[in-house]
């Protein structure tokens, strides 16, 4: 961005006269840095790409991306003063797979998916992270069961989401881990994905281990007196968005700048086709890799590998 300064007012002029002499000097100098520095901003400036290819590993198919993320798209190509083309994954294998061959360039992705593509392309990184609000995990009982605590549970079947969800398995599992229990002798868990709540409402399985905002919803859906929380687990690592490796490092470093602080409008851009409420009253944060960490341990601790699904 170019920048016009000028200097008005007689009394300025006639300090900058007087001065003259004094300062011709430093005034050479800092020309002649200013010539040095100026073309090669310029010639990193020209490795910047034209176009930002985007990917979400949460949207399948590109009419979907397209449905739930114009707005942002939009907002970002407002913002960064580029072109943002959208790329269409199916998963997160698919997403890392993207990456490795260069078909995107930013991906935005959960916590457990970034540590997936992280292992399969070890040069991407994360720069812009998505603080949510209450993102984390809680075990579900029904009203009327004597489950009062998680050793009340040892000896019943847990209804979980898909292997590597971040709230919905490596989060409550790890939980478990964390209280001592050994997850294939203490308890029955099924991995039941998109049906889990269901298999819980009608009794199928005793207790439901999944998202906080999973639990707010069955209660909004039924009412109050159905349900009963006996553990929340601590927040999770924050979404992120993810850049390629080929992506030129001050290029990134002026899109997380960019975005951090117009986090509002694109936070708001997120939010206004009503398919991403998960982020409401989320912020931006600045994100690096060591961030997820405790990712990392979850899956080693679980015996995962990081293609698994």
């Amino acid at each position: 961005m170019k920048k016009a300064w000028t200097i008005t007012g007689m009394s300025l002029a006639a300090i900058a006269l007087t001065a003259c002499g004094a300062n011709e000097e430093n005034d050479t100098a800092e020309a002649e840095e200013a010539a040095n520095t100026a073309p090669e901003a310029a010639e990193d400036e020209e490795a910047w790409p034209e176009t930002l290819r985007f990917a979400d590993t949460g949207v399948e198919g590109m009419e979907e991306l397209q449905r739930e993320f114009e707005p942002f798209k939009e907002q970002l190509e407002e913002v960064l003063d580029i072109e943002v083309e959208f790329f269409a994954v199916s998963d997160r294998i698919v997403g890392a797979t993207a990456l490795e061959y260069d078909q995107v360039d930013v991906m935005l992705a959960g916590p457990s998916e970034y540590v997936q593509i992280n292992n399969v392309v070890p040069d991407s990184y994360p720069f812009v992270g998505i603080e949510r609000d209450e993102y984390h995990a809680a075990f579900i009982v029904h009203e009327d069961s004597d489950y009062e605590t998680l050793d009340d549970i040892v000896g019943t079947s847990i209804a979980m989401k898909d292997a590597g969800s971040t709230s919905g398995h490596i989060g409550p599992s790890s939980i478990l881990i964390e209280e001592g229990y050994d997850l294939d002798a203490d308890f029955d868990i099924q991995l039941l994905d998109n049906v889990r709540i269901e298999a819980f409402k009608n009794h199928d399985v005793d207790v439901l281990a999944t998202g906080i905002k999973d639990y707010h919803e069955m209660v909004e859906e039924d009412g109050e007196g159905q349900y009963r929380l006996i553990h929340e687990g601590p927040p999770l690592p924050n979404d992120v968005f993810v850049a390629s490796p080929e992506l030129p490092e001050d290029f990134v470093a002026a899109m997380q700048e960019a975005m951090i602080e117009a986090q509002e409008e694109i936070i708001d851009s997120i939010l206004v086709t009503g398919e991403n409420d998960k982020y409401m009253q989320a912020r931006f944060l600045e994100a690096s890799d060591e961030d997820y960490d405790p990712m990392r341990r979850a899956y080693e601790t679980l015996g995962l590998s990081f293609d698994e699904e």
